[in-house]
Order: structure tokens, then C-alpha cells, then sequence
């Protein structure tokens, strides 16, 4: 009982705190969620989710990035509010890590990070405004979450013969690999400035000289030349060195252009001179592949372990529900 209106009074405390907070400044910290009698900061959203937004904001914009941010800050709560959860049960049933064995992590940390260089450790953290003390209470709550999980789903999970047979049925075209080409190019970029050169009624035209030289370069190999050579001397594109031999890829990994026509040929074919927006390629087809379905056999081992995966997150998940029908859990 006792218990029951302390909670309730500090939501009350921190609701009524947090409306002067924001009526006295948009930018100053609020309460994001209470957790029993623990209090989860915006601040702390924020710099959960700060190397997501960046990502976001550089990928989208205007409503959309709005959302998506929304979406990602609300996804960071909950995860801080299980996080929180996992660290108050951890408390409830008076388990214990020792100090030593933090300590003994740190210096790992130093070790295999730093060189050994404490120096260097203790001036990263002050660059990201971080204590040393806090480090290890991070850690500490890093080292007790992991723990937490693996204790509460520690039984081993069997996964039947049926279960595989019928996620590769459910799945079949995860296990369909399409076709695919073995490749060379040559690729010489388009130049920026066009050279002018007169027609032989007197007139000028632009043209482009890498334009000649892809040109000059086809009637070689029309004639016989070898294509790693002439990649190795003159292409501009990946994998120059090794004469433009690019292996086997498959149609989606090429830009439109050079997947239609290299589909399109058979072994040992050449194209033309295939003009892009940023230059010209020249493509030699070395092999095909046709499209194939991995027998099971080949998966079955992959399939057993997304399934264990799989089943591993919804038993961790009713351990975190169960967690969350027990507590006080408010979000703002």
C-alpha cells in the first residue's frame, strides 16, 4: 500500500514538474516515461536514438522525416523502458555483480580498444561527456541486461523437422538464387567538356573523345584483341587491375543499361559501346547462369537457426510482458 501511493504520488510530482519544465523552455528536458519510481529523461530518448536521426535526416524530409523520427524516438522509449524493467527485476530478486568484475572489464576494454592507454580511454569519455563513474554504471547496466536475458531464456530451444520443412515451403522464394552473369567492362568516363572538330561539309560539331575512344577501342576487340589487356590500359571502372573481370553478379546489382543488354547475350559475346549518364561501357559476357531453387538440404541448417532465433525473441518477449503486467509504466 505504502508502495502503491508513493508511486502514485511521484507521477504526479514529475507530471506537474514537467509542465513547468516545457511552459518555461521548448528546449528544456521533460519526463518521458515513468517505470515504478524511476524516471526516464527526453534527454535520455534523444541520445539513444541521436546515430539513428542522423541516418534519417540525411535520408528523408519534411512530413515523412517528422514521422520517421517520431517513430524512432518512440521505439528508443520502449526500448529504455525494458531496459529499465530487466535492471529493477535484476534489483527485486537482490542478485549482484561485484565491482571487481567491472573493473576487470574496463581494463579489457582498454586493453583490446586503447592500446592499453588508460589516458586515451579517460579522454574519449570526457569528449563525449562522459565520467568514468558513468562508463561503469553503463556498463554495469549493459553487463546485467545481458545476463537477465540469457538467465530467463536459458532453456534450450528444440526446433522440429516439420517446423524447417514448413518455414522453407512458407519461404520459398528466400531460397530462389537468380540468375546470374560473369562479366568484364570497360568503362571510360564521359569528359566534361566536349572538343569541336569540323564535318566535311565545313561545319562544326561537339564530340566527346572518350565517346572515340570507347569506339576505337571496340573495333580492337573486333578484330581480336584481348579484353583484360585492353581493360588493365585503358578502363576508368572497378576492378581495372584484374582486366574488368567483375565475376558473377546478378541483374539487380547492375545499373539497367548494362543488365539488359548483358542478359540478353551468351557466352563469349561482346557488346557495343553502351552510353550511360556518366559514360560509355563495353561488356564481355564470360558465362551464364540460370536461376535455381537451394534444395533444403542445403538451407536447413540456416532455417533451423533463424527459427531458434526467432522462437528465442518471443520467449524473451512474454518474460518482458510479464515484466510490464507487474509494474507502473507511464508514458508521456
Amino acid at each position: 500500500m505504502v508502495r502503491n501511493l508513493l508511486i502514485l504520488f511521484t507521477f504526479f510530482f514529475f507530471f506537474f514538474l514537467k509542465q513547468n519544465l516545457f511552459s518555461q523552455s521548448q528546449a528544456s528536458d521533460g519526463i518521458a516515461a515513468i517505470v515504478n519510481d524511476k524516471v526516464i529523461t527526453f534527454s535520455q530518448v534523444r541520445k539513444q536514438v541521436e546515430p539513428n536521426e542522423a541516418v534519417l535526416r540525411e535520408t528523408y524530409q519534411g512530413p515523412e522525416l517528422v514521422d520517421r523520427i517520431k517513430e524512432a524516438r518512440l521505439s528508443a522509449l520502449r526500448a529504455l523502458i525494458d531496459r529499465e524493467l530487466i535492471i529493477q527485476d535484476f534489483k527485486s530478486k537482490k542478485y549482484a555483480i561485484p565491482d571487481s568484475f567491472i573493473e576487470s572489464r574496463v581494463r579489457d576494454i582498454i586493453r583490446t580498444q586503447f592500446d592499453g592507454d588508460r589516458i586515451a580511454f579517460i579522454r574519449t569519455l570526457q569528449a563525449n561527456g562522459v565520467s568514468e563513474e558513468q562508463y561503469k554504471q553503463q556498463l554495469l547496466e549493459q553487463i546485467i541486461v545481458q545476463a537477465m536475458r540469457m538467465k530467463n531464456v536459458s532453456e534450450p530451444v528444440i526446433i522440429s523437422p516439420y517446423q524447417i520443412e514448413k518455414y522453407y515451403q512458407d519461404h520459398i522464394a528466400q531460397f530462389f538464387e537468380p540468375p546470374q552473369v560473369k562479366l568484364r567492362i570497360i568503362f571510360l568516363q564521359k569528359t566534361s567538356f566536349k572538343d569541336k572538330r569540323a564535318t566535311v561539309d565545313g561545319q562544326l560539331e561537339e564530340y566527346d573523345p572518350a565517346k572515340e575512344t570507347a569506339t576505337e577501342l571496340l573495333s580492337k576487340l573486333q578484330l581480336g584483341a584481348d579484353f583484360a589487356e585492353l581493360a588493365r590500359t585503358y578502363s576508368e571502372g572497378p576492378k581495372r587491375m584484374d582486366g574488368g573481370d567483375l565475376g558473377w553478379v546478378t541483374k539487380d546489382s547492375l545499373r539497367p543499361e548494362i543488365a539488359d543488354a548483358a542478359f540478353s547475350m551468351y557466352p563469349g559475346q561482346t557488346s557495343g559501346v553502351i552510353e550511360t549518364i556518366d559514360g560509355y561501357y563495353i561488356i564481355r559476357l564470360e558465362d551464364k547462369r540460370k536461376g535455381k531453387l537451394k534444395p533444403l538440404a542445403d538451407v536447413r541448417t540456416q532455417i533451423e537457426g533463424l527459427l531458434i532465433q526467432e522462437q528465442r525473441q518471443k520467449l524473451q518477449q512474454q518474460w518482458i510482458d510479464n515484466l510490464k503486467a507487474k509494474a507502473f509504466i507511464k508514458m508521456f
